[in-house]
């Protein structure tokens, strides 16, 4: 059984005295049925779960707001009353947008039933955007109403857990942060890392790679994934359809291609053409932008908001469409060093956004003239931490080197395929980690450490998942108030 971390979320929403009716927020396929489920199996008396797309009929009960006649007739349609102990799942509820707005009323005037509801492409809804199937659909999201989480896809820690099992992550995770990971553990996990960026987290995907091993097998349920999303977006955009297909295709490659920022050419387009196509996949749960940046302000400034990356939010899809071979991806072949690059990139971005919690936009430094480039900035509390991240074995890191000159952070995370270790001020050295992170001033010698530079975390690319909590302790990522 393939057990998630958003389980502790959905936890603390039952036990919150001020809950809400929930929305679980995510990419379709991504296994929101499937952990809502669970979840009513393993923490409720009695769970049921009323699909919209299978039982049509169902939209008929909502003909009203009404909440205590709605419980009355759903208790009548499952043939079974449902009471305070029962979790109510609302799934695919995008098929019947009055139920949406029936979670507004089952919250005010039932607030001690636990109603949980998710669907594809909710963040359409949430932002107001039409839908061409269904005329109003974006005033029916009760904002203000409900409570949200976000589920992604499977991050690189559940998918160790899922492939080695209970036993070996809990070996992982009793290492200190403090401590060096075993050689054989981190030659593990390295080989872990390559088949978690062909495999990708979405859970049906992974589940094959479970059973069979056979990465062609996962490439074709990945390409039948790519397919559904295809029908979705000509289902959910109407006209813009051709040109919002054309535009993820075309960040899949773009990243493939070296990582650079968005080239709109390419795609297409302009600003003026593509921006809303742009915002439609970002809604919708399909891409992530960084923005660019020139310094280490608070809020960070955007650079005249014209300059961004696009990532996607899987790594197994986004080898998938891009064609990149594990072969490429286990290459040390300085020709293909730019592609490992960017899809590392990816991938952390992926691991800070589901560790951490950041959903929206996240941001990327450059220099004004252009020759220096930090891969992420993370905030922490009002300090801003510089992410660098290599696909191999850190080198001379001059982009590094700058921007430390310019700023003097006060931490510095470095994610490279070698082991964990932590510098404090004068070069101490407190761990040393695979695809690995380092906080501290950084010399013309590589990885070593001036005595009055910034604390330094370098960490591998596999333990990435150890020490991001602990970086962005200070972020807030829980669901209530």
């Amino acid at each position: 059984m393939m057990r998630r971390s958003v389980e502790g979320k959905l936890l603390s929403w039952k036990n919150y005295d001020r809950r809400k009716p929930l929305v679980l927020l995510g990419m379709r396929r991504c296994g929101k049925t499937f952990i809502l489920t669970e979840f009513g199996k393993n923490h409720f008396e009695d769970y049921v779960c009323f699909d919209f797309e299978r039982n049509p009929r169902l939209a008929d009960v909502f003909h009203d707001l009404d909440p205590k006649r709605i419980l009355k007739e759903l208790s009548s349609f499952r043939g079974r009353m449902i009471t305070k102990d029962t979790l109510i799942i609302f799934d695919g509820i995008q098929h019947c947008y009055p139920a949406l707005t029936s979670l507004k009323y089952l919250g005010e005037e039932l607030p001690d039933y636990h109603v949980v509801c998710a669907g594809s492409l909710l963040g359409l809804a949430l932002a107001g955007r039409e839908r061409r199937d269904k005329p109003g659909w974006k005033t029916s999201f009760p904002v203000g109403k409900v409570d949200f989480i976000r589920m992604w896809p499977m991050d690189f820690g559940e998918f160790v857990l899922a492939v080695k099992g209970e036993e070996y992550f809990g070996a992982l995770n009793d290492i200190s942060a403090e401590d060096p990971l075993p050689e054989w553990m981190i030659s593990d996990l390295n080989d872990l890392y390559i088949d978690y960026l062909v495999v990708g987290g979405m859970p049906e995907a992974v589940q094959t790679w479970m059973d069979t091993g056979d990465a062609e097998e996962v490439r074709r349920i990945q390409r039948d994934i790519i397919r559904s999303f295809k029908e979705d977006m000509g289902k959910y955009s109407g006209e813009n359809y051709q040109r919002i297909s054309a535009l993820w295709d075309s960040a899949a490659y773009q990243v493939a291609e070296a990582g650079n920022r968005f080239n709109l050419k390419k795609a297409g387009g302009t600003t003026r053409i593509l921006d809303n196509s742009i915002q439609w996949l970002l809604d919708a749960d399909f891409l992530r932008r960084t923005w660019e940046v020139n310094d280490d302000s608070i809020p960070p400034n955007p650079r005249g908001g014209i300059y961004f990356k696009l990532y996607l939010p899987d790594t197994g899809l986004l080898t998938c469409m891009a064609g990149i071979s594990r072969q490429t991806l286990m290459s040390k072949d300085e020709s293909t060093s730019k592609v490992r690059g960017a899809v590392a990139e990816n991938y952390v971005l992926i691991q800070m956004s589901s560790s951490l919690g950041i959903e929206g936009d996240t941001y990327f430094w450059t220099n004004p003239k252009g020759d220096a480039e930090i891969d992420f900035q993370l905030m922490r509390s009002m300090t801003i931490v510089p992410v660098e991240v290599k696909s191999g074995e850190v080198g001379r890191m001059r982009s590094l080197e700058t921007y430390c000159e310019k700023y003097s952070p006060k931490e510095v995370l470095v994610i490279s395929n070698r082991n964990t270790r932590i510098h404090k001020g004068g070069g101490i050295h407190l761990r040393t980690a695979v695809h690995g992170m380092e906080t501290g001033n950084v010399s013309e010698a590589s990885g070593t450490l001036t005595s009055a530079g910034p604390h330094r975390i370098e960490t591998s690319h596999a333990v990435a998942l150890t020490i991001l909590p602990d970086i962005g302790k200070s972020a807030d990522t829980s669901v209530m108030p």
